[in-house]
């Protein structure tokens, strides 16, 4: 597939170059703290936009069977590395991928699925909601509509579309980023039960919510 935005990102720090969003970030606390307090009817897992993989390399020592997508082949690899075998990762785009029904206990996607317009991260989320089992559950984070006013990188950012903006500058200039109300999230939502909701310090919502 063609070179995206994030496959630029992971080659330059491959070379040295900065890490990037979650390139500088570890594992998400709150995450491991919901894996380890919640009882997942199946434990198999899929990520969306796993990046270097680091997440599934937890998931899978704690007894997940493991499998997720991203659009960055050298991402693909370095997940393949980390992980010691390819598993059930695939690189494409999520907003294309047609997940298999019924297949999951988690799905997660942190500080990834954002990454399009409002209709593309709509039917992905669909998707989300179709590849759970019963009963099981989600954790997605999507940023929240004031945060587009105060990442450095979107300092004279464009509109897309309502909600949607791009950064005129830096590693992902021009890639659209859908931000989002709590109104918004609430329906985004609405067919889940155990729904909650959390803001983090640096502007996004952290949702977990159940099938």
């Amino acid at each position: 597939m063609k070179s995206t935005v994030w496959d630029r990102i992971y080659k330059d720090y491959q070379k040295g170059g900065q890490a990037w969003a979650t390139l500088s970030r570890g594992l998400d606390q709150d995450f491991k703290d919901f894996v380890e307090r919640t009882n997942f009817p199946i434990k198999k897992v899929f990520d969306i936009g796993f990046g270097t993989g680091h997440y599934l390399v937890w998931l899978k020592a704690k007894g997940f069977k493991i499998g997720g997508i991203d659009s960055s082949e050298t991402a693909y690899r370095m997940a393949s590395k980390a992980l010691g075998s390819k598993e059930d990762l695939v690189c494409g785009s999520v907003y294309e991928y047609n997940l298999p029904k019924d297949t999951y206990g988690l799905i997660l996607s942190i500080h990834a699925i954002h990454h399009g317009l409002k209709s593309q991260v709509k039917r992905a989320l669909d998707q989300v909601y179709d590849g759970l089992v019963p009963d099981g559950w989600l954790y997605i984070t999507l940023p929240l509509i004031t945060s587009e006013d105060e990442w450095r990188s979107f300092q004279g950012k464009y509109e897309v579309e309502p909600g949607t903006y791009a950064p005129p500058e830096g590693p992902e200039k021009g890639l659209p980023h859908s931000f989002y109300t709590k109104k918004e999230m609430r329906k985004l939502f609405s067919r889940y039960k155990n729904y909650k909701l959390l803001q983090d310090v640096h502007n996004h919502w952290y949702i977990t919510a159940q099938k």
